[in-house]
């Protein structure tokens, strides 16, 4: 399952656009996005639930102007993007290792469900893999395309993260993140929703509050240019009538940040 997540992250077999809505503790921020081979790029619909200002608006619209002739904002922005990427790939790299997993049946839809616990051997390959060392919970896999549908974890210890300086987490912070198959066998991420607390430097407290939803996901032409991402999006096609809706119904599934 580990593999197929990594070979679907590293060699996507199409590209889409999709709507996405990012929430903090300060607001939400919703997106017309369209994934490219070099990288996404974006239209702000929504602050906090309501049509972004004017100044907003045109400060976005300033960056689409610029985006297709700059190649040294392109790079920079995808530079940014695949760290992203990265930092996901490395904890689902490690998941194999991180547990130890026991059958605990199959849901209605056929898929299987699996409970885990910290393996006291483990080694995490990375920093972001760190997190894995005090994390219980539950994961479940599609088995005819051996994907992951969702894992929901909680921390069940304090955990150290970082290398040259003290950090903690504190136990009891969770993880969720879930993905759903598109019409054409596709899968996507629909849902990540982190909530931890700690320290760093024994003295100073952080807060991690992230939730990011996303849906309405149709293919685009897999060649599909920087500059004609931007142009689909400057022409203003319509959403689905429904998206506000399909949003609000996977956020009320995650947990309350």
């Amino acid at each position: 399952m580990a593999w197929n997540e990594l070979q679907a992250s590293e060699h996507p077999a199409h590209y889409y656009r999709y709507v996405v809505r990012d929430i903090d503790p300060k607001g939400s921020s919703t997106v017309d996005e369209i994934a490219t081979p070099h990288g996404s790029v974006d239209r702000l619909i929504e602050v906090d639930h309501h049509p972004p200002s004017k100044q907003q608006i045109e400060k976005n619209q300033q960056l689409l102007a610029e985006l297709p002739g700059n190649a040294q904002l392109q790079q920079s922005r995808y530079k940014d993007q695949q760290s992203d990427k990265e930092r996901r790939d490395n904890v689902i790299k490690d998941i194999p290792k991180a547990f130890i997993y026991t059958y605990d049946g199959r849901d209605q839809q056929g898929r299987i469900k699996l409970k885990f616990r910290p393996a006291p051997d483990f080694q995490p390959s990375s920093r972001q893999a760190l997190i894995l060392q005090g994390m219980a919970g539950e994961l479940w896999v599609d088995p005819s395309t051996q994907r992951m549908v969702k894992i929901n974890g909680a921390l069940i210890k304090d955990v150290k993260i970082g290398w040259g300086f003290l950090a903690r987490l504190n136990r009891g912070g969770t993880f969720l993140m879930e993905q759903s198959q598109g019409s054409d066998g596709t899968w996507h991420q629909k849902l990540l929703s982190v909530h931890f607390d700690g320290t760093v430097f024994i003295f100073k407290h952080i807060h991690i509050r992230v939730k990011q939803i996303r849906c309405c996901f149709e293919r685009v032409p897999d060649g599909l240019s920087i500059q004609e991402a931007v142009h689909l999006l400057r022409a203003g096609t319509a959403l689905p009538n429904d998206w506000q809706t399909r949003l609000e119904d996977i956020q009320k599934s995650a947990p309350v940040n």
